[in-house]
């Protein structure tokens, strides 16, 4: 008898689909309508939807990816599996900047509600130097609590859960009671433009997906339950992300806000506009009951946030791939509280130079995309270099779907908009040195050349793409419009297509390569 112990397969298809759903609706939705609708009008129904679908595309790959290697660290552990050490650090580097900055957005929201009872500490979705100096003491008792080790625990995250469904539940069903269908007319007051901007700031909300693949180990029948429960998932967030917006554009009382009838670009002022959308209909007890929802919402996500971040460089040091010091266990506390420290540092300095909402948002997005992209790309790589591996779940048309998936996170990356193509692409591209810090060998240039000519070839689009595609630009170069929409959708798809298959062959070969030594030295003995 054996006696190996094995996790126990407790989660159905219920409880995890309550977990994947739990994770992604959260912050954004109590402040993204406003933006959004500044940008698209009443189109941001047609962004959330399109960023929904999406979501889908790359959802449905990490779930054969999680139920053939559940292992922790998905956006980190499975490129790396594919792409070898040093392209799955440069993946989990993304990611890294990616929680820690959504770290800084998470805590913006949080102040910007806050701000419907302190005035003052935000104007529209940006801090004011007070909002600042709160979020940044925000940030640090919720890094002080993770460092002594006080688990917010079970009784806290599902407490957390109804405090930001049952408040947009109600919402929903109140402002139902006010919708006015011509608030819809016309329904693309900015034309495409508004949409496709739209489209990567909304992308965030549905962030957090991967979570469904995390628990693996434990699912019952994960051949048919994890990918049943990652559409269910995103299928039921795109449902409630629809409802609340349509509800929130049906129920807007111009006149109440004392705004010219339908100006949409005075409503991304708003700072909490779904609480502002019911103040204006004089139902104050609802927009309060908003407002609670949020803050609850916010300090919850803020504090499970401060948390992942610090697991992220941990993990990695584990692995040798981070520095060693960041690895270390706290003797007094048994938390990495390293990590944890360096996250937040990283957090503050976020919160200080960038205190608008929105290009946070955009940032996060850029740099959780490309190791979405990656995971994309481990998926038809692993099935040649791993065929070994047990598959519970096989997606079908693996490779039609992966190519779609990839052409729509290379679209997402321009999408996000100039300059935040360079920020984003000059963040991720800081994992290039970052890795030399670490370690010296397992560099494999060639091997993933593929990663730097990938993101500067999207940066150079950006640059010569379409001049309506910027937002919030603090530098005084323009998009020089030579890549016109459509021109610049083309030229994304020619160079997506090109590094998808680019990247399968080179890791394939790396595969076959080694085969061959191995085999070579065996006869050799």
């Amino acid at each position: 008898m054996s006696d190996k112990k094995t996790l126990k397969k407790e989660i159905g298809l219920f409880t995890l689909t309550c977990i994947g759903v739990g994770g992604i609706v959260g912050s954004g939705i109590f402040v993204l309508p406003a933006i959004m609708g500044q940008l698209a009008g009443p189109g941001l129904i047609l962004a959330i939807l399109l960023s929904g679908i999406i979501t889908l595309f790359l959802g449905v790959a990490y779930a054969e990816l999680g139920a053939a290697f559940p292992i922790t660290g998905g956006p980190y552990s499975l490129p790396r599996l594919a792409l070898g050490d040093f392209g799955g650090f440069v993946m989990g580097w993304g990611y890294f900047l990616y929680l820690f900055i959504g770290t800084a957005g998470i805590i913006d929201i949080f102040i910007v509600y806050l701000g419907y009872y302190i005035p003052g500490l935000a104007v529209g979705a940006t801090l004011t130097p007070v909002g600042i100096s709160i979020a940044v003491i925000a940030l640090w008792v919720f890094t002080i609590i993770n460092v002594i080790g006080v688990k917010w625990g079970g009784l806290y995250a599902v407490l957390t859960t109804i405090g930001k469904l049952i408040p947009l539940l109600i919402f929903v069903m109140v402002g139902m009671a006010f919708f006015k269908g011509s608030n819809f007319v016309p329904f693309l007051p900015y034309g495409v433009t508004g949409i496709v901007l739209s489209i990567p700031l909304f992308f965030w909300s549905y962030t957090g997906f991967e979570a469904i693949v995390v628990p693996a180990e434990e699912v019952k029948k994960p051949s048919f339950t994890i990918p049943m429960s990652m559409i269910l998932t995103i299928l039921i967030s795109i449902a409630v992300y629809l409802v609340i917006a349509l509800v929130f554009v049906g129920m807007l009382d111009w006149s109440g806000m004392h705004i010219a009838g339908k100006n949409w670009l005075e409503i991304g002022k708003l700072s909490s506009p779904l609480s502002d959308a019911a103040g204006a209909l004089n139902l104050k007890w609802l927009a309060a009951i908003v407002v609670i929802g949020a803050i609850i919402a916010t300090a919850g996500s803020g504090g499970s946030w401060v948390l992942i971040q610090g697991r992220m460089p941990f993990a990695m040091a584990k692995d040798k791939l981070f520095w060693a010091a960041m690895g270390k266990i706290n003797p007094k506390y048994g938390t990495p509280a390293a990590s944890l420290i360096f996250t937040s540092i990283l957090t503050t300095i976020v919160l200080i130079a960038i205190p608008n909402f929105p290009s946070v948002a955009l940032i996060a997005t850029l740099t959780v995309v490309v190791p979405y992209a990656a995971a994309v790309l481990a998926l038809i790589i692993l099935r040649v270099t791993k065929p070994e591996a047990e598959r519970p779940f096989k997606l079908p048309f693996a490779k039609a779907i992966t190519l779609i998936a990839f052409l729509m996170s290379t679209y997402l990356i321009y999408w996000a908009s100039w300059p935040w193509t360079l920020v984003g692409v000059g963040l991720m591209l800081t994992g290039y040195p970052a890795f030399l810090f670490v370690r010296r060998h397992s560099f494999e240039f060639k091997r993933n050349l593929w990663i730097l000519v990938y993101l500067l070839s999207v940066l150079v689009v950006s640059a010569l793409g379409d001049s309506r595609f910027t937002y919030n630009n603090f530098m005084k170069f323009q998009p020089l419009n030579i890549l016109p929409l459509p021109y610049d959708l083309v030229a994304l798809t020619i160079i997506g297509v090109v590094i998808y298959f680019w990247a399968y062959k080179v890791n394939i070969s790396h595969k076959a390569k080694n085969v061959v030594g191995i085999n070579q030295q065996q006869k050799k003995k």
